[in-house]
């Protein structure tokens, strides 16, 4: 009987010693939900190589672009079915990244002020003489100058698009489908306050999501459903509205509103306010988490104040920069945010710092989920080729886009593995070195400058076949890169015949 009862003791103490050895549930390490991959990229702010590595092992990359993307301001849309990233440079020039080519395209014909994509493919943009372009992976093919001036754009799923505008004292709404020239759905609705009011409201307040177009106007929410463009919501908040936020399943919408330290809950089932969340000053501007756990709102000067919305309360508040792409909601919903040099990564709930990365804040950086990135079985129908997989002589090791000609006799290697014959004076503009046929020709078809597609080019390195889609020879350097520029297209050129 003693000795089980001494055995009793000794379990129960034990239990207690593992029980307080457990962090708290606030200070539990947050763990990443379950589905796609989560993905962060991260690219230099002045413009160089995107790499992607696969949370949280940053050290580790798994991928890397061809090509050496702009200084990015903005992510515009990922979409996951193609893997097109969209993005507006500093400059404000629409950029494409395509995730599984690694090809990036800057479009320089034009800068646009407003910009929109529902899957990264297709870019929306409103130009600086006032016209709607389209930019598709193929080129600009559609344009359009709209009916009156336009302040926000909100591309669709079906590839149609939805345009607000200002006239007078009134906010209007209307759908166009491309090729189309004509507007085939319109609402209008009163708002009571003058045009140039109005135009500022819908430039910063405005947000689609799913079947919903948000819009804050003047002291009113209204939400216009996009298959039918009728009013679905419409409450009035007593004050100007400043920033909106909606939920990933835009049921619930976060309102900011000037000269107020409180954000307004609205639902969009009970049509109304139905609740409110008090901040430590006046939001400027608000920034949703993809998975809808949290909400980051930019007060004055250096702070961020972190919502939790499981609580619908303030966790706290952190003293950094707000950027385009920072701060900004981790897979495992942990806050990246630049301190110095660095970024740091706090947890969700106490906000204390988890890990630091050593200047990262020169980097610019995104996060998306996607599976896209996963090498795959050789027996599936078309294994995944990563760039990584690919000899390290391509444009993204480079400074430009313009490659040097130390590494032009494995170039010129034929399908056999045999160096080719240098030709003096000659020089190919290539786009890509990929290790699929199949993309490689994917590529060169979407191509064509001066009535002329490009060819793939066959060389065996290390035992694997790379297909290198490349336009010329051309006689001089500049003639080269005239075509080059002219494709739209990320290149690099090299003296010789491939």
């Amino acid at each position: 009987m003693r000795t089980l009862l001494a055995s009793a003791l000794v379990l129960l103490a034990c239990g207690c010693a593992d029980g307080s050895s457990r962090p708290s549930g606030a200070d539990a390490p947050p763990s990443v939900p379950a589905g796609p991959d989560p993905i962060v990229l991260r690219v230099p702010r002045d413009g160089g190589v995107l790499l992607a590595a696969r949370y949280p092992a940053l050290d580790t990359t798994i991928w890397r672009s061809a090509a050496r993307l702009p200084a990015l301001g903005h992510i515009v849309a990922f979409g996951a079915d193609d893997g097109y990233l969209a993005a507006i440079d500093t400059s404000g020039a629409p950029v494409r990244v395509d995730l599984r080519l690694g090809t990036v395209t800057a479009i320089r014909s034009d800068t646009v002020r407003i910009v929109s994509s529902a899957d990264g493919g297709a870019i929306f943009g409103l130009g600086t003489t006032g016209q709607i372009v389209r930019f598709t992976p193929s080129g600009g093919d559609w344009r359009m100058t709209p009916p009156l001036p336009v302040q926000a754009l909100y591309a669709q799923p079906d590839g149609s698009l939805i345009v607000a505008g200002a006239r007078k004292d009134r906010v209007v709404v209307w759908r166009v489908r491309p090729p189309q020239q004509t507007v085939s759905d319109s609402l209008s609705f009163d708002i009571g306050d003058d045009e140039r009011t109005i135009a500022d409201a819908l430039q910063r307040t405005a947000a689609s999501v799913g079947d919903r177009v948000f819009v804050g106007a003047g002291e009113s929410v209204i939400a216009v459903r996009t298959r039918d463009l009728d009013k679905a919501l419409d409450v009035d908040m007593g004050d100007p509205v400043r920033a909106i936020a909606a939920t990933p399943s835009g049921d619930r919408l976060f309102v900011a509103l000037s000269g107020e330290d409180v954000l307004r809950i609205v639902d969009r089932f009970e049509e109304g306010i139905t609740g409110k969340i008090t901040l430590p000053g006046e939001a400027r501007a608000l920034r949703m988490d993809p998975l809808g756990r949290t909400l980051l709102a930019r007060g004055n000067r250096d702070s961020v104040f972190v919502v939790s919305l499981a609580a619908d309360e303030v966790v706290g508040v952190i003293r950094t920069e707000w950027r385009g792409d920072l701060p900004l909601v981790l897979p495992d919903a942990g806050i990246a945010y630049t301190s110095g040099d660095d970024v740091v990564f706090a947890h969700p709930r106490t906000l204390k710092p988890m890990r630091a990365v050593a200047g990262g804040a020169a980097s610019f950086w995104h996060t998306l989920r996607w599976n896209g990135l996963r090498p795959r079985a050789a027996g599936l129908d078309q294994p995944v080729q990563f760039r990584t997989s690919a000899p390290r002589d391509s444009a993204d090791l480079m400074a430009d886009s313009v490659r040097p000609p130390a590494d032009s006799a494995a170039l010129r290697a034929d399908s056999t593995g045999n160096a080719g014959t240098s030709v003096a004076g000659q020089f190919t503009v290539s786009f890509a070195a990929i290790l699929d046929e199949t993309q490689a020709r994917a590529l060169a078809a979407r191509i064509r400058v001066d009535g002329q597609s490009p060819r793939i080019a066959s060389s065996v390195r290390s035992g694997r076949t790379l297909y290198r889609v490349v336009l010329g020879p051309y006689a001089s350097r500049a003639d080269a890169d005239r075509v080059g520029r002219a494709s739209g297209q990320s290149y690099w050129i090299f003296e010789g015949v491939p």
